[in-house]
């Protein structure tokens, strides 16, 4: 079993045999980025291929083809977000409009602890979400990456509607994507993801455990002053546990 995570910079796989974890690699969308993917696959076979995405079609598109003659094209499968599944709930309004990553996320978290969770992924934008232990999410933000300009976020977004009224209200964590944009600030640092988190840290029980993932994670948490959890592969654990489900 092949299991893709395609993210705004990097496409990210693990290959699963036998429940052993047999390949992992990472390839970031730099240019020559095809033929560095089709040596990280190499000989690889797998029946099947779960994948979420974030990405556009095009991109989709040139991965499906260095697929070929490694999966089945009929067993390439999508996951996508839902109302409710493996126990968790989702706060969005259109669930299908929260990216897969997040869904995945929550539902990675939901099997790793047993208490309410704060999931903060770092990426090329950084996305919060907020998980009670029962299941039920509270919606959450998306801000520009660490790295990342207001264009360039703005490019990743690029479905958003960027004049809508709720851009920016951070009150409430959002349950629609306008609702969870960040950016009424000229650069994210930690101190702006951990001012969200210790304002909406309230809203959870107090022994709320923080959950910290992403491509940037295993570097960009160092800087952060709350206790956390480092989990990379936070994503692929919700894919697995999804598989369970099916």
């Amino acid at each position: 079993m092949l299991l893709l995570d395609i993210g705004n910079s990097a496409i990210k796989g693990q290959k699963w045999d036998d429940g052993q974890l047999n390949l992992a690699f990472t390839c970031r969308f730099q240019a020559g980025w095809q033929a560095r993917m089709a040596a990280c696959l190499g000989p690889t076979r797998a029946d099947r291929c779960y994948y979420s995405s974030v990405h556009n079609a095009q991109v989709e598109s040139e991965i499906f083809s260095l697929l070929d003659g490694i999966v089945p094209p009929s067993n390439l499968l999508r996951l996508v977000p839902e109302k409710t599944g493996r126990g968790v709930i989702s706060a969005y309004l259109e669930p299908a409009s929260l990216g897969a990553d997040r869904w995945l996320g929550l539902i990675g978290a939901a099997a790793l602890v047993q208490q309410d969770v704060i999931i903060v992924d770092l990426g090329s934008a950084i996305t919060i979400d907020l998980l009670r232990a029962d299941g039920q999410h509270l919606g959450g933000a998306i801000l520009p990456g660490f790295n990342s300009s207001i264009e360039q976020f703005k490019r990743i977004m690029r479905t958003a509607d960027f004049d809508h009224p709720d851009i920016s209200l951070t009150d409430d964590p959002g349950n629609f994507t306008e609702a969870c944009i960040n950016i009424d600030y000229e650069t994210t640092d930690t101190s702006v993801v951990e001012g969200l988190v210790d304002r909406w840290s309230e809203r959870l029980a107090p022994d709320a455990v923080l959950i910290v993932t992403g491509g940037g994670a295993s570097d960009a948490h160092k800087r952060l002053t709350r206790d956390h959890r480092l989990v990379p592969d936070l994503v692929f654990q919700g894919m697995r546990r999804q598989m369970e489900s099916n």
